[in-house]
Formats: C-alpha cells, structure tokens, sequence
C-alpha cells in the first residue's frame, strides 16, 4: 500500500480542479450511481460531558471508478490552545475490484478542507450575484479561510465581511484575507455582515443558532456549512421557514444532523421541503428558484462522495 504524503497531495490538487472533481461527485451521486453508506460520528467529551471534539468517518463507492474510499477526520475545538492542529486525518482509498487496501493518503484534514470549501463554493454558485457583491463570513478557523477564498474566486467577488465571536480572531482572518488580494473587514455583529452580503457563509461548530431571522436583509443566499453533527446547528429555524429554495447535499443526513433537520423538528418546514444539491448542479442552466428575491439556504453536511471525488483526483494525478 503506497502512503501518499501531504506534499504529494497539495501539489496535485488546484482549487479549480477540486470544484470540478466535487462537482462530478454530487452529479454521479444524484443520478445513482454512488454508494455512500450512512457517515459514523464520535464525539469527544471531557470529565464534565463537554463536547470538544468529534471524529467523521464516511466513505463512498463509485460505479466505474477503480477506488472505494473511507476518511476519517478527527480534531478537537482545544487544540490551538494546545499549539496542536485542530484537526487531522486521512482517506484510505481500497481497489473496488479487489477490496485490497491500495494507498493511504496522509492528508492532515486537508482534503476534507478543500472538498469542504469546493462544495460551499458551488452552492454558493446557485445563485447569480454582481460581481461586486460582499460574501458574509460567519466563523473565523481554517474553513471560514477556505470558504472565503474559494467562493470569492469562484464568483469573482471582490469584498468578504467577516464576523467571530473573537473580534481578534475576525481581525486576524480580514488581514489573511486582505494580504490575499480581497477586500475583506471584520464587523462587529452578525446583522451587520448580514446587510452587508448578497451571499453569507456560517462555518462555525455552534449548538445554538448563531444567525437570527432578524439580521438578515430582504434577499440572501446562505450556505450552512458548520452543522455537520447532531447537536450543532447555526441557522435560526425561522430562517428555514421563510425561505423559498432549501437545497440539501444529502435529504438524510442533513434531516439527521444539519440545520434542515433541526428546522423540521421545530416544526418550521416540512421534512420534504428540501431539494437535491447534486440534482441542481447537473441542471444546464441556473434553477429559475434562484433569480428570486428573498432567502434561499443550502445545507451541507458533508458527504462522502466529495471525499472519494477529490481522493480520486490525487490518484489520477499521482498516477499519471
């Protein structure tokens, strides 16, 4: 079993081709022809019951496709404090005709990341916005970074609001920003980053809602990104409620453990309200639902065929 390092990995992975690759995987998904077995979550507590970290495993078979992958991405919430990465992992890819284990891709969480903020970059991509429109970011760690810099340079946005329960941290994340080439600024409330986005970005671990159906102006697009266990969920289900367009990446995983589910046992929208990310992006045009005004939400919980889709591209550059 080859074990490929995360040199190797970043080197043959550009943002580019890990939106497409992701793209390919929702599509497949939605037309059938992906397996992917239900996700298996542990969540890490301390001597008190307090939450502080989780472990993913999913995985995915792929009709056609030569590997079966399996990820695991773990990390807790006190690693910084530690001076500890908050997360790692890796992805075991499996010959699909053999079973046999064929490379270990010793990734550290960063293709979990990466396939992450592709998704967020395509969901965010539903709805057509100007090209001078803001991005809101809700959240300050590595895939608020992600989210901001792949969905900008998807919609060729020139401007990022950004907003963390640490002002020094939102800060800190606007200056990365800036040195990259966005206009980007921290604000001091969500209603603030809210006003001021066409699109808005939540990535935060919360368990109690973070955004409010008050802070939002008239018209947003919002991709859920954060709510990716049972327990957490950072949309204020009267979001749900209002919007017209609720897309899921996975009806049941994101009923399970994403802010739809925690909207439907709130009684705020039915639990059928929901429609097919893969199925939208295998569309030849934009859904006519998104050239609307009002709100409009995309849940992502994560799914493991964006794991197997972007692996899949490490081997095909690896292998030539």
């Amino acid at each position: 079993m080859r074990i490929v390092s995360l040199a190797e990995i970043q080197a043959a992975v550009t943002p580019d081709a890990a939106v497409e690759a992701v793209r390919a995987g929702f599509v497949a998904h939605a037309r059938g022809l992906v397996d992917c077995p239900a996700p298996m979550q542990i969540v890490f507590r301390d001597e008190k019951r307090e939450q502080h970290g989780e472990c993913h495993v999913k995985s995915a078979a792929w009709s056609g496709r030569p590997y079966v992958s399996i990820k695991v991405a773990s990390g807790s919430y006190r690693n910084a404090a530690r001076g500890l990465p908050g997360a790692g992992g890796m992805i075991v890819m499996l010959a699909a005709d053999t079973g046999l284990p064929a490379a270990l891709l010793h990734d550290d969480c960063w293709l979990t990341n990466v396939r992450t903020a592709a998704a967020g970059a395509l969901a965010a991509g539903l709805k057509p916005v100007s090209r001078g429109a803001t991005l809101g970011v809700i959240g300050t760690g590595t895939q608020a970074r992600m989210q901001a810099e792949m969905i900008a340079a998807h919609l060729g946005l020139p401007s990022v609001a950004v907003w963390g329960r640490s002002a020094q941290k939102a800060q800190s994340l606007a200056a990365d920003l800036g040195a990259g080439g966005l206009a980007a600024a921290a604000m001091g409330t969500v209603r603030e980053v809210c006003q001021a986005s066409a699109v808005l970005v939540t990535t935060t671990p919360a368990t109690s809602p973070v955004v409010r159906l008050d802070d939002l102006p008239g018209t947003i697009h919002i991709v859920a990104v954060g709510a990716d266990t049972p327990g957490k969920t950072e949309l204020d289900p009267r979001i749900l409620g209002r919007a017209h367009t609720i897309v899921t990446d996975d009806h049941r995983e994101c009923l399970h453990h994403g802010d739809f589910g925690v909207a439907v046992r709130a009684g705020a929208v039915a639990g059928d309200s929901d429609c097919s990310f893969g199925e939208l992006l295998a569309l030849d045009s934009p859904d006519a639902r998104f050239t609307e005004d009002g709100i409009s939400v995309v849940d992502l919980t994560g799914m493991g065929v964006q794991d197997l889709a972007i692996a899949g591209l490490v081997m095909d550059v690896l292998e030539g």
